[in-house]
């Protein structure tokens, strides 16, 4: 704006001016004035206040650490936003966070900077501090030195807080891995790699200096990088952070992920302060005003899923009987130990002769002749053995049977006047009628399960955990009956904290909280031979609002946009893509065709860049690709149009990348004949042959052609072609498996059905196959042809949440953020062994799931408990429970949808209504006495 005030030379220097480098560097500001006044006369008044002016605005955020981030931001806007900002709040209207990763990434890396820094009492000191900071790389030495020089004497404060950002990991004999450097193909990188193993001894020192010369930042999938991460190298990678568990991981991580559910900012903090590294100082202070109360139930409830899941069925219990035969409902302690503390619990009732409440409060019984034992056993074993509701998996007491109970068995002559079943109940049991809660009706009769009849047909292999501490339990879906095998499988695994109870397997990467940090930020880590560590850099963000018009949806609301679902995801409105019908005046709307952007029903497959197949080309642009995006023709073998480098073979290697910024989506990988096969991960994959290599690199080596990723399994076809629910033909049943996707019909693919929320068949000429029930709950899946049995569900996801993590984890694997390792991590959750999940994007743009029997000629319950698994997941999924919302690959599910036809359960109604609480059952605050006279 300036330079149009002035003309000749003076233009042309002013146009040269950066003033995104200028806000960023002092020296450079002043330097400029003094070149521009050698060209623009002090005649051109106008020219001089505007750059005045200019200057002026700039130079007041200039004690602002985050100016140095300035050159950043990818948008003019938020650019010229941070030339004249004075802190990040100034930021707001010009920068959207979800667009700017990088920026306020450096951001938050000044800030933190900042905040140690200004503890400095020297300049010296402080000039030092400031200067680790200034860039993303591991500190010099020289900078190293320079802080210890400056700052270790006088400025603890200031040593103490960069202590792990100046902590190194020296490397012995650096020699051993010279051999390293002729892995890589390109020459400027092999010849730095000498250089700087030869010259440099700490891990990061070395990692930078292969980064700067040539190699690139650390990619696991290069076999030049492989070489530097075998065990040894590795060993030495794990310790260059010595920082304390609980420093790393917090107490316990996956519950500091509830802490956003408390209703007020007190529990808030005091739930972050508990799980991060206070817990010793500030558990009974949170349990006393937080956990205790009506009003933080859904903070309560979500810890209780951390340590204690709702999982299907209850059996085997002596004392509790009439919670034994139900494979159908859900449940947390149903186990032995829960019995017995049931059967003694009435025991002690039945010597005592009162109740005593949290509060102090003491309330005299009737005797037993005047309120029934069974109820009273029916509270003991309700409290002890704890049944979930199907939607919520919360546990609140039914404010009408908290009154009856009450005002049946308190002996309320003996009760002070100020106290009253009302004023009790009101502080144990919600107010809202509609509110799901337990009625103990449920549970004073038996089961209508007839344990013959139902015996052996449901079982959770998983259940108690028959592994080992350090180990997660995963079912065994290749197990056969009959065969020698055991049904579930011993994984190495990793807990979320010093005392969590909650672990991960191997491998798995995980959002751990920064105790030290900003409120919202997080790192990402990995899990590694039972312990969590890899953290990469932090990364923050505000559960903001979305903004619609002129309304405000809060950040994890789920709300409805015409006839799509949608939900609010930290300031990002996600939706489906459904297309709604609109009524023309003449009645029924025949243009309507069922598909988004009202695509013609026309099957012309293409594939996608983001390795999905398209039923034409209209879905694919409606799904927000462009033409350069897409392939017309059916996604098939990428070797057939990839070539790798000579002495090198590719291999498959598909997969559904659940984000555009994922560039590229690679469908193949390619392997270096002279690998050694034996170093590399186990990781099993199965060629057309029905043989099975323990990796990759074993399949390429022996010239076999690969059928599907994972173990050759046992239970399908693996000769004939098949078209999956997905519209994707696939070699085999097998194959289709494999890749987490049910087989819609035989034969490739022909056609694509219009969207319905029928169980009905939609294509006229294809042959479907028979239903496991005529009678069953199901669904045909969205573009499909045939219906199905099963539960199912559409799940909405945050593309802006994939993107983050993405930003952070892209140089090392992203392999976490694909669809196939979101459908096994869901996977996971489902504990019936009888059942199994299945999934695929659709062309809504959401992900549908089903969860359908592994058996091929299924029983009613087993039908009923996969139907049951999959309103878990959906459950665990819009409560956003710490098992979701804890590991990298969930975490980006933002909303759940039930779409399967419901059904009349055969087993007792009322469950659908059970909450039950720990801390609030029958007068519950915490039952300290309850006795008989």
């Amino acid at each position: 704006m300036c330079c149009s005030q002035a003309t000749g030379s003076c233009r042309s220097i002013c146009e040269k001016i950066s003033l995104v480098e200028l806000a960023a560097d002092i020296e450079l500001r002043n330097h400029t004035i003094t070149e521009v006044q050698k060209y623009c006369s002090s005649h051109l008044i106008s020219f001089w206040e505007c750059l005045t002016a200019t200057f002026k605005d700039m130079s007041r955020g200039d004690p602002w650490s985050g100016r140095i981030c300035c050159p950043l931001p990818h948008s003019e806007s938020c650019r010229r936003a941070c030339i004249t900002a004075t802190s990040s709040f100034d930021l707001t209207k010009g920068c959207r966070q979800s667009d700017e990763i990088a920026f306020f990434s450096c951001l938050e890396r000044q800030e933190a900077g900042s905040d140690c820094c200004n503890n400095a009492r020297t300049d010296d000191c402080q000039l030092a501090c400031k200067d680790l900071f200034r860039r993303e790389l591991a500190p010099t030495k020289l900078q190293r030195q320079k802080v210890k020089e400056y700052c270790e004497n006088d400025n603890p404060r200031v040593t103490d807080c960069v202590k792990d950002l100046i902590k190194v990991t020296p490397v012995k004999n650096t020699h051993k891995h010279i051999h390293c450097c002729d892995k890589s193909n390109v020459i400027k990188c092999r010849e730095s790699c000498k250089k700087v193993l030869s010259t440099r001894n700490t891990i990061q020192e070395i990692i930078d200096g292969l980064a700067q010369g040539g190699c690139g930042l650390p990619m696991p999938q290069e076999y030049f990088w492989q070489c530097f991460l075998k065990p040894d190298a590795a060993e030495s990678l794990s310790n260059s952070v010595k920082v304390s568990r609980i420093n790393r991981v917090g107490i316990d991580s996956a519950k500091w992920h509830c802490c956003h559910r408390a209703n007020s900012p007190q529990c808030a903090r005091l739930c972050s302060k508990t799980f991060t590294k206070f817990w010793s100082t500030s558990w009974d202070e949170f349990q006393h005003k937080c956990l205790s109360q009506i009003t933080e139930e859904s903070l309560r409830s979500c810890i209780d899923e951390v340590d204690e899941p709702c999982e299907l069925g209850c059996d085997g219990l002596s004392f509790c009987t009439n919670f034994n035969n139900k494979p159908t409902e859900l449940f947390r302690s149903c186990n032995t130990q829960a019995d017995e503390a049931a059967r003694n619990d009435v025991a002690l009732w039945q010597t005592q002769n009162n109740i005593s409440l949290a509060a102090g409060l003491t309330l005299p019984l009737k005797s037993i002749s005047k309120c029934s034992q069974n109820i009273w056993k029916a509270v003991a074993c309700t409290l002890q053995i704890k049944p979930c509701s199907r939607t919520s998996h919360a546990n609140q007491i039914c404010r009408d049977v908290c009154l009856d109970i009450l005002s049946q068995c308190v002996d309320w002559t003996r009760v002070s006047p100020i106290h009253s079943p009302e004023s009790i109940c009101e502080n144990i049991s919600p107010e809202d009628p509609n509110d799901s809660c337990v009625r103990l009706q449920t549970y004073l009769n038996p089961s209508s399960y007839q344990s013959s009849r139902i015996t052996g047909q449901v079982f959770s292999p998983c259940k108690g955990n028959p592994c080992e501490p350090h180990e997660v339990c995963t079912i065994n879906r290749n197990c056969i009956h009959g065969i020698s095998c055991k049904p579930y499988i011993c994984q190495p695994g990793c807990k979320l904290g010093e005392v969590s109870q909650f672990m991960v397997p191997d491998g798995t990467y995980v959002w751990i909280p920064t105790p030290n940090s900003a409120e919202g930020c997080v790192r990402i880590c990995k899990c590694n031979k039972n312990k969590i560590d890899e953290c990469l850099r932090l990364l923050c963000f505000t559960l903001t609002s979305c903004l619609l018009g002129n309304t405000q949806e809060l950040h994890g609301t789920v709300f409805n946009i015409e006839c799509n679902k949608c939900s609010c995801y930290a300031g990002e409105t996600i939706c489906s893509k459904k297309q709604c019908e609109s009524t023309s005046l003449s009645g029924k709307n025949t243009g309507y065709t069922t598909l988004p952007c009202n695509c013609p029903p026309h099957y012309v497959p293409v594939c996608g860049r983001n390795g999905v197949t398209y039923p034409s080309t209209c879905l694919a642009k409606c799904a927000d690709l462009n033409d350069a995006d897409i392939k017309y023709y059916p996604c098939q073998d990428p070797c057939k149009t990839n070539t790798c480098p000579v002495g090198q073979k590719c291999v498959p290697n598909p997969q559904i990348c659940l984000t555009l910024m994922h560039k590229p989506c690679k469908q193949y990988e390619c392997i270096n004949g002279s690998s050694n096969c034996s170093h590399l991960p186990l990781d099993p994959v199965c060629d057309i042959d029905n043989n099975e290599y323990d990796n990759s690199c074993l399949l390429a080596h022996h010239n076999a052609k690969l059928a599907y990723r994972g173990p050759c399994l046992t239970k399908c076809k693996h000769r004939s072609q098949v078209c999956g629910i997905n519209g994707k033909t696939y070699i085999s049943e097998c194959a289709a498996i494999a890749d987490m996707v049910s087989v819609d019909y035989e034969g490739p693919c022909v056609a694509m059905g219009l969207l319905t929320n029928v169980k009905a068949k939609q294509c006229p000429g294809v042959k479907c196959p028979e239903l496991q029930s005529p009678n069953c709950v199901g669904i045909t899946p969205p573009g499909a042809c045939c219906p199905m049995c099963g539960g199912a569900l559409t799940l909405l996801y945050s593309r802006k949440q994939i993107d983050r993590a993405f930003f952070v984890i892209r140089n090392q694997t992203t392999k976490p953020l694909n669809l196939d390792s979101m459908l096994k991590a869901l996977e996971r959750q489902i504990q019936v062994g009888q059942c199994t999940l299945k999934g695929y994007l659709t062309v809504e743009m959401d992900i549908f799931i089903i969860v359908h029997s592994t058996e091929r000629n299924p029983s009613e319950v087993q039908l009923e408990a996969c139907i049951r698994e999959a309103e878990k997941i959906a459950s665990l999924i819009n409560i956003q429970s710490p098992r979701i919302v804890s590991e990298l690959s969930l975490s980006s599910l933002t909303a759940a949808s039930i779409v399967h036809t419901q059904a009349n359960s055969s087993v007792d109604v009322n469950l659908t209504s059970i909450k039950l609480s720990l801390a609030a059952v029958i007068l519950l605050g915490i039952v300290q006495k309850i006795c008989f006279t």
